[in-house]
């Protein structure tokens, strides 16, 4: 599946370009998620190049550091979309201030990064899978002015999932049910959750980014979501879409997708 389609990336949790999976099967939880969510990028978006980057152990832990670190990086070796299928219950800061500044170069809080090269990035980022309103954080702080989404996950019926977080910051959701995608020893498996709906959003805007390759991060997110599809949902106060590629690339009207 990935013949061809990867990229330099780099390991920050080892310090090393090998940024392959650590651990072993029923053993380490973190252990083949990268793959698999990799495999779903390269599912959606075919002719889309791959930038392996770890930042989190083969428990899944990391610190906030060196996931900025990261996203420096991919910044500065050609990254456009960044996908974070991983979350933490606490807001920092940094992480913040670095949405903004990937986004457009500046922050709300004035504070620069200078190890930011001209490049500017669209983030993709799971929401979490509590069943409920509860913020895990990048999302909570992403925002379409920042061309950053929160991705919550939908069903095969075209309903929220029960186990995908859902808040006023989650605009968008993708299928996340039961998706099909690599894991390591060249088998395939069937898992859910937002983090398998976040790299679709982040295929989908490697799409739009092919194709108009002017757009900056705050466009594409917006196109993003001004394309996506109203599915159903208990309470109608409250309104959920879901990505529509098609839409999203062709530049098809929203009331079109969206009646």
């Amino acid at each position: 599946m990935f013949q061809g389609r990867l990229v330099q990336g780099y390991d920050f949790v080892d310090g090393d370009t090998d940024p392959s999976e650590v651990g072993a099967p029923y053993v380490n939880p973190a252990y083949g998620h990268g793959t698999h969510v990799s495999g779903i990028i390269a599912l959606v978006a075919p002719e889309a190049r791959i930038m392996p980057i770890r930042v989190l152990d083969e428990n899944g832990e990391g610190d906030f550091w060196r996931i900025a670190e990261a996203i420096v990086w991919a910044a500065n070796h050609g990254a456009d979309v960044v996908n974070i299928s991983f979350g933490y219950p606490q807001q920092t800061q940094l992480l913040r201030d670095l949405l903004d500044a990937c986004s457009d170069g500046t922050t709300t809080t004035g504070k620069t990064f200078p190890e930011i090269g001209i490049n500017r990035l669209f983030f993709s980022i799971a929401a979490g899978n509590s069943g409920d309103s509860t913020f895990i954080y990048p999302a909570a702080d992403a925002d379409d002015s920042n061309g950053s989404l929160a991705i919550g996950a939908s069903t095969r019926f075209d309903r929220l999932a029960q186990f995908s977080t859902f808040h006023n910051r989650v605009k968008l959701v993708a299928p996340g049910e039961n998706i099909v995608s690599a894991i390591p020893g060249d088998r395939y498996a069937f898992w859910s959750g937002t983090s398998m709906a976040a790299p679709i959003v982040s295929a989908v805007a490697a799409l739009v980014k092919a194709r108009y390759p002017n757009l900056n991060p705050v466009e594409i997110a917006e196109r993003v979501e001004q394309t996506s599809v109203r599915i159903s949902y208990g309470n109608p106060q409250i309104r959920i879409n879901r990505v529509d590629a098609l839409c999203a690339v062709t530049l098809i009207p929203p009331a079109t997708c969206n009646p």
